[in-house]
């Protein structure tokens, strides 16, 4: 057995109900494909994202003053920054035995329910749920949420859309790189081979792609080794027993121009690796460790199909500062 730490899971059982009703997102779309959402784009081809990991609500030794400030944070990025889309990648809420465990992803589910942006989800390491069902639901019918994970341990797909256009200018691979495997194995593989079959079957000419995992790739650690990195490092990279051959596929389906991680507080830095960037996002919530190293953040993407690049970062702070990677 796997020893339990900072990073893993507590499970438990759980029955509670959802403590919001369900409002309509005007700029996302239903479609009958099982485990989709689309999201169309304020201006064509254009996307603004605020990306934020870690926001450990319920972590800490003061948890009910460090989920406000995390709240507080979150409205001042969106204000001082105005993206359309906020993107969550992991570690919303920590832990919690039994029907707390629940509790505390509807009290996360709701805080950003709140903000009035659409929202993407993705699990972390420490988001427990004692039962799969009612937390699956609860992310799917949340107020603003494209969530669309619940067939598949969490992963679905995110398609970037224009205004009256079929067909998406930019695809979010959101992958759930620790349930029910420990870090990007076997079964995240598989089903990212298999969705990638899909979108090519779909569109001929697929769309290029992102992959958003919590936990990071062995080769976040390469890159930094390599020296070819930019940014901050604090931290080893905790890819959790990830194997080596899932960037190969990655590469090999020829889709994927960068992959965002979170996972590692005091880590916040990119590279390129055969053609696709390395990245890790700025540690969030105030919650969760590190911020005496690393000040708490959000990472501003932007994608637009008439410049080059056609994708840019820049790391967000609550009081309106940015900082760029060293």
């Amino acid at each position: 057995m796997k020893k339990i730490d900072r990073r893993g899971f507590i499970w438990s059982s759980a029955i509670a109900g959802t403590a919001f009703a369900l409002t309509k997102n005007v700029r996302t779309q239903n479609i009958s494909e099982d485990g989709v959402a689309r999201y169309v784009t304020k201006e064509p081809n254009k996307l603004k994202l605020l990306a934020v990991t870690d926001l450990h609500f319920f972590d800490s030794k003061t948890p009910a003053e460090n989920n406000e400030r995390t709240v507080a944070e979150l409205k001042a990025l969106i204000e001082k920054f105005n993206p359309e889309l906020m993107l969550i990648n992991g570690d919303m809420w920590f832990e919690g035995y039994g029907p707390e465990g629940f509790r505390r992803s509807q009290y996360a589910v709701e805080q950003i329910s709140k903000l009035g942006i659409p929202w993407i989800y993705n699990f972390g390491n420490h988001d427990l749920m004692p039962d799969f069902k009612k937390t699956y639901d609860l992310l799917t019918n949340a107020p603003n949420s494209l969530f669309k994970g619940a067939a598949h341990w969490g992963n679905y797909r995110v398609e970037i859309c224009n205004q009256g256009e079929e067909i998406p200018f930019w695809i979010f691979l959101i992958i759930n790189d620790y349930q029910p495997e420990r870090g990007f194995n076997q079964y995240q593989i598989q089903w990212f081979k298999e969705e990638v079959d899909r979108i090519k079957k779909r569109y001929p000419v697929p769309p290029p792609a992102f992959i958003f995992i919590h936990i990071p790739l062995p080769q976040f650690d390469e890159l930094w080794k390599s020296g070819k990195a930019k940014g901050i490092k604090h931290e080893p990279v905790m890819h959790e027993g990830g194997t080596k051959k899932a960037f190969g596929v990655i590469k090999d389906s020829g889709i994927v121009r960068a992959v965002f991680a979170g996972h590692d507080h005091v880590n916040n830095y990119y590279g390129e690796m055969d053609g696709i960037r390395l990245q890790y996002l700025r540690a969030t919530g105030y919650g969760g460790y590190g911020g005496e190293k690393v000040k708490k953040g959000g990472t501003i993407l932007t994608i637009d199909l008439n410049q080059t690049p056609q994708f840019n970062t820049i790391t967000v702070f609550e009081d309106g500062s940015t900082w760029n990677y060293e």
